[in-house]
């Protein structure tokens, strides 16, 4: 179920694998993104940034160290450079070998198969807007593979929306591109409620830990969802899925599974 219109229908909530399966498998890897697929996961959420040469690829950190063997800034390295690196290791031997994926490769393993959260990292923002920006080759590579309607793009730096929104439709006569703000600080009803409007977004993605039932409310009656990271409790997915939040991000979507599984059997 690639398509996003399709998963509107879905009364529970979206099981979004949090850089793929990143519970069992290291995450933002070809592995972690087939896992997530096997385990039934509606939506990928990964993120990108950009190489030296200009290549967006799929990592989460500004630096090397924490899920590769390699040191240093990402952004400082050209593709054919990251590419040697082993990007499984840190995990577990058994995935040595695993390379740091390119957006490209990404979309071409998961095209048909599950629709995919891309998170744009703010250190890619240029403010100069070059003809090769991170969010303008996103936009030419979702509407190249013909994803339109399987990609939700997120990210903390809402400066990127305005520019997706105008070079979207400058390139076809397609719908824009779904637009989803991150928060990960302490907000009110009120300027969420402004910031979806202002970026007319498609869904408003917080930190879980400043959810509220009341703005779950407020959101849908302006047809704005939400969809909350990153989930991996139980109770606490339990709790969000009777609040009616539109999507969880998690590592765990077995465990999902599990507990959308449980609250079904008791309705």
């Amino acid at each position: 179920m690639e398509n996003i219109n399709k998963l509107e229908k879905i009364k529970r909530p979206w099981v979004v694998a949090h850089r793929g399966y990143s519970g069992r498998y290291p995450e933002n890897t070809a592995s972690a993104f087939e896992a997530a697929i096997g385990a039934g996961a509606d939506m990928i959420e990964l993120d990108v940034c950009l190489t030296k040469d200009r290549i967006p690829v799929v990592i989460h950190d500004q630096t090397l160290e924490r899920t590769t063997d390699g040191h240093g800034l990402v952004s400082e390295f050209t593709l054919s450079e990251l590419k040697k690196l082993d990007a499984g290791s840190w995990f577990s031997p058994e995935f040595k070998g695993e390379s740091i994926p390119t957006l490209e490769e990404v979309l071409l393993q998961i095209r048909g198969k599950i629709s995919v959260n891309i998170e744009i990292k703010p250190e890619s923002y240029e403010s100069a807007g070059p003809a090769d920006a991170i969010e303008k080759q996103i936009c030419i590579m979702v509407e190249k593979f013909g994803m339109n309607e399987s990609v939700l793009i997120s990210s903390f730096e809402h400066s990127f929306f305005p520019r997706i929104k105008l070079w979207h439709s400058k390139d076809n006569n397609q719908t824009s591109l779904r637009i989803a703000p991150l928060q990960e600080k302490e907000f009110s009803e009120e300027n969420v409620l402004k910031l979806c409007k202002g970026t007319e977004a498609y869904s408003f993605h917080p930190d879980e830990r400043f959810l509220t039932p009341s703005l779950i409310k407020i959101l849908k009656a302006s047809s704005f969802r939400t969809i909350a990271y990153t989930i991996n409790d139980e109770k606490r997915i339990e709790q969000l899925a009777k609040w009616g939040v539109t999507g969880i991000i998690t590592d765990e979507p077995e465990l999902m599974w599990k507990v959308l599984r449980k609250l079904n059997s008791n309705e």
